[in-house]
């Protein structure tokens, strides 16, 4: 009995099926030397197709493949048998063992984790101790606590994390109600000024257009007058005797050749002074994605202007004296200008000036003439679109559309330029409350520069990249 014991103890590890803990049936070996049974490794990786992982070292595989395992098959068998020659003879024991003695139960079987008799343990060959037993299991029960303590404590930990996190989350969702709730209301008064800004600039330009009609009706009226007058007074001289005819045609030739072309004003509506901005909800998107550090090139910075150290803002700087103790002679504010390092001809680019409280300033982009590339690049400047206070008023000036008039509502310190090349867009926001100002729609050829013009005043206009 100890010998079949000794044989079950070594052989019997090997012939179980790590999946389902039953004897190995059709056994096949993969290739990190694991054994399972056939039905049991095709079912673990029955849904898998390109890595299929060993279910005991996890080592990773390309394909599906077994190899099968005769010999291990045939040492499963031999378990089988010693097995059951083994539990025969013990179950024959247990049928008798109180029948043939009546001695108490004061030994224990490891194999099957029973009670047994000293007589049918020494039949059988077993020779541990209820005491010595129980002991022993007792430091198992004592290991197991202790495991399940550990186990306990990692979850209850892993429930003060989740309780945690979901309250970091409801907080989360109830700061980003609120900041939703700000910014639609934010939304609502950009729409009420936007609205209130665009029909005042519609009722402005409907007037400006009434004062050109009423301007050419009157040419017309006057135009007309003078034709019919002249018509009138040729019709009469014609006919009159040859000498009153030769009396007055030089003056009528003279008042034929002095006579003024028509005079009117071309009537055009401006559309671009009210088309509907970008959504000012949508600022917030535009200067995460699309802002820029923008930085100043002194090359193209007039000589009065003093661009700092690290090309981030610009100063005008008084000329001293000549010679003869008087001032210099006095430069012309229009080319107190500097461009910006970075050129744009595609995409989308947002940027911000702070211009505080300057009485004077101009902000926006420019484009340069192929020749402009000398010791004066300002000299030449081919096209400018800027938003700028001149003289306390705020005006959006372009070559096509002129200077049009902007009534704002507060001064803004910062400007938000937002350039849209590709779409020929060009917007001006007041980068403290995100209100827009003015949008120019026009089509954009040639690569774009950021443009600064400062006025006489010793106050820096800086350039940054905004906050989101």
């Amino acid at each position: 009995m100890e010998e079949v014991s000794a044989v079950l103890a070594k052989i019997q590890p090997k012939c179980f099926c790590p999946v389902c803990l039953d004897y190995l049936k059709d056994p096949v070996t993969i290739d990190c030397g694991h054994n399972f049974c056939d039905s049991c490794i095709r079912m673990s990786w029955k849904d898998l197709q390109d890595t299929f992982p060993c279910p005991v070292c996890q080592l990773v595989r390309q394909e599906m493949r077994v190899s099968a395992n005769a010999q291990l098959g045939r040492l499963v068998g031999l378990a089988k048998r010693l097995y059951s020659s083994r539990s025969s003879k013990m179950a024959w024991g247990k049928e008798h063992r109180h029948e043939d003695h009546r001695q108490g139960m004061s030994l224990f079987c490891e194999d099957d984790q029973e009670l047994l008799c000293p007589l049918f343990a020494r039949c059988l060959d077993l020779q541990s101790s209820v005491e010595e037993s129980a002991s022993y299991h007792r430091q198992r029960l004592n290991r197991y606590i202790k495991s399940l303590k550990k186990r306990l404590a990692k979850v209850q930990k892993l429930k003060v994390t989740h309780d945690r996190k979901i309250l970091q989350l409801i907080e989360e969702a109830r700061m980003l109600k609120s900041q939703l709730a700000s910014e639609f209301e934010l939304l609502t008064q950009c729409v009420e000024h936007e609205q209130e800004a665009a029909l005042g600039r519609l009722a402005e330009e409907e007037k400006r257009l009434q004062q050109q009609l009423r301007a050419n009706l009157e040419a017309y009226s006057d135009h007309i007058w003078a034709l019919k007058d002249l018509r009138r007074e040729v019709a009469e001289r014609s006919v009159m005797s040859e000498e009153m005819v030769l009396r007055g045609v030089r003056g009528l030739q003279q008042r034929w050749a002095g006579l003024q072309p028509l005079a009117v004003q071309p009537l055009h509506f401006r559309p671009a002074a009210y088309s509907l901005p970008p959504l000012c909800s949508a600022l917030s998107s535009i200067i995460r994605r699309f802002r820029e550090s923008i930085s100043l090139d002194p090359h193209t910075a007039h000589p009065s202007l003093r661009v700092s150290k690290d090309k981030k803002s610009v100063t005008w700087v008084r000329k001293n004296l000549n010679r003869s103790g008087n001032p210099g002679p006095l430069e012309d504010a229009a080319e107190l200008v500097v461009l910006g390092r970075e050129g744009f001809a595609s995409g989308r680019h947002y940027w911000e000036v702070q211009v505080g409280a300057k009485p004077e300033w101009a902000v926006g982009v420019c484009s340069m003439a192929p020749s402009a590339q000398a010791s004066r690049p300002l000299a030449a400047p081919k096209r400018c679109w800027t938003l700028q206070l001149q003289d306390g008023d705020y005006l959006a000036v372009s070559m096509s559309a002129g200077a049009v008039p902007l009534a704002l509502r507060d001064q803004p310190a910062a400007i938000g330029i937002y350039l849209d090349w590709d779409l020929g867009q060009l917007s001006f926001y007041n980068a403290t409350d995100r209100s827009h100002l003015h949008l120019f729609n026009e089509p954009f050829a040639q690569e774009l520069k950021p443009y600064f013009r400062v006025g006489r005043d010793c106050a820096p206009l800086s350039v940054g990249a905004g906050r989101a």
